[in-house]
């Protein structure tokens, strides 16, 4: 028998993305980018190993890559920095 694991969904974690992109709304953007590519690689590498599948993976990534884009141009335009 085989199960198929399936993720709470990490677009939907709302503390993590607002975190993730208010520090980086702090630094300057090679390091955001940097500081948000660690973070895929890091919730890519977690769910590898909990046997998601690598379809799954690609969506999940996606999804919250897009999330926190989106979450960090609300706080730049916000704030007036999206010049």
């Amino acid at each position: 028998m085989t199960a198929v694991v399936l993720p709470f969904r990490f677009a939907r974690r709302l503390p993590q993305i607002r975190k993730t992109a208010a520090y980086m709304a702090t630094v300057p953007g090679n390091h955001a980018e940097g500081h948000l590519r660690e973070q895929l690689r890091r919730l890519e590498e977690s769910l590898r190993k909990k046997g998601v599948a690598e379809l799954e993976i690609r969506s999940e990534i996606g999804s919250y890559e897009g999330a926190v884009r989106a979450h960090l141009w609300r706080l730049l335009i916000s704030q007036g920095g999206a010049a």
